[in-house]
């Protein structure tokens, strides 16, 4: 690859497609990460070029003191694009570089300054990345407005459902309840008509709602009802407690926005849910951790998570987001060895295993790792 063959960032993979990447990249040779945060705006947008050109002479000389021919590795980060048609690109891009190919990543939140060369990628960033980016849904209800969104955390965009009402007058039309209004003279034997309401307004009005959620409920289980993204509910009390009640959406999250969302924007609403989200996100994984070591199937001392992790036993991953413990994992004896090359890491060597072998890795703050050696596993 030379400087006229650009790479551009793309989209954050999927873990399948992050698997293939790893199993794609030569066996027994160094890897490269780099992380290059960006910015677009005042006098620190000048310097992506020169972080761009740190980071290519950085790395022609981490490869360099590994005995590999430096120069072509220079020659390919030079090619990433840092923006397209001179629009403003992403917070930070990852690059992974090997002997094989050059893979960029564009980061929505940006990444401190990092360039290492070992025997495994340092892909703590980028998973913690992809661990952010979980997709989700907003359903935002009232009874002038229904709308679903889907977004992850970069924002929120319409996601229209087929056959679902957009308020509830579309929901009931002709068949809303009115008021049945009767009438009475005013004394025996006739005269000047009084109108009144047969059955009170407000009791009619709980009629009406029950019915729009249950309508609302009966279409989001039947498109939705596979639960794969977690879902905010945005509305008032009013309507939080009765749709929940009315329908069952397994997807639904306990802590919605309350709050009335007919003016509320897409990135109004976004700004709103997504911190329910990482809450969300935060509770689901330190529960599965608790269960796993009650069951027996949890395991923090190192050497134990690298047997686990070579076999292919870990089901998820926890480890320190930040910390760096020199060193590497035999893959033949399923043991922690002394580092290779000098930016070998431990926790990356650990991440980069269990990813390939289908587990799942979160990288977390140190306060939120269930461990204190830097890591910890979920046993299938």
């Amino acid at each position: 690859m030379t400087r006229s063959e650009p790479i551009a960032p793309q989209a954050l993979p999927t873990p399948e497609l992050l698997r293939a990447w790893l199993a794609a990249a030569p066996a027994d040779a160094p890897r490269a990460t780099i992380c290059l945060p960006l910015a677009w705006a005042g006098p620190e947008a000048k310097q992506n070029a020169v972080h761009l050109e740190n980071a290519a002479r950085d790395v022609e000389a981490k490869f360099g003191h590994t005995g590999t021919k430096p120069g072509a590795f220079g020659a390919r980060l030079r090619a990433l694009e840092l923006a397209a048609h001179g629009r403003p690109g992403p917070a930070a891009v990852t690059v992974l570089l090997d002997t094989g190919a050059a893979r960029a990543v564009a980061l929505h939140r940006s990444v401190p300054y990092r360039v290492q060369v070992a025997s495994r990628f340092a892909l703590r960033p980028l998973l913690a990345a992809m661990r952010r980016s979980s997709r989700y849904r907003v359903l935002a209800v009232s009874a002038g407005r229904v709308a679903l969104f889907e977004g992850g955390p970069e924002g929120l965009a319409p996601a229209p459902v087929q056959g679902l009402p957009t308020s509830l007058e579309d929901a009931l039309g002709s068949e809303k309840t009115e008021n049945e209004l009767r009438m009475r003279g005013t004394r025996a034997g006739g005269g000047a008509p009084i109108f009144y309401s047969h059955s009170a307004a407000r009791d009619e009005q709980k009629l009406d709602l029950a019915r729009f959620h249950e309508a609302l409920g009966r279409v989001l289980a039947g498109q939705l009802g596979d639960g794969a993204f977690p879902m905010v509910l945005v509305a008032t009390d009013e309507h939080q407690v009765a749709l929940r009640a009315a329908a069952k959406i397994p997807a639904l999250l306990a802590e919605g926005v309350v709050r009335n969302p007919d003016h509320l924007s897409p990135m109004e609403l976004h700004a709103a849910a997504w911190p329910r989200v990482e809450h969300w996100l935060a509770d689901r994984d330190g529960g599965s951790w608790e269960r796993a070591r009650n069951r027996g199937k949890g395991l923090e001392l190192l050497d134990d998570v690298a047997a686990a992790a070579v076999a292919g036993r870990v089901r998820r991953l926890w480890v320190d987001a930040a910390r760096s413990l020199p060193g590497g994992v035999d893959i033949a004896s399923a043991r922690i060895v002394a580092p290779a090359l000098p930016d070998d890491d431990v926790l990356d060597a650990l991440a980069e295993i269990v990813v390939g072998r289908g587990g799942e890795v979160l990288p977390v703050e140190a306060p939120a790792l269930p461990s204190s050696t830097g890591a910890a596993a979920e046993l299938h």
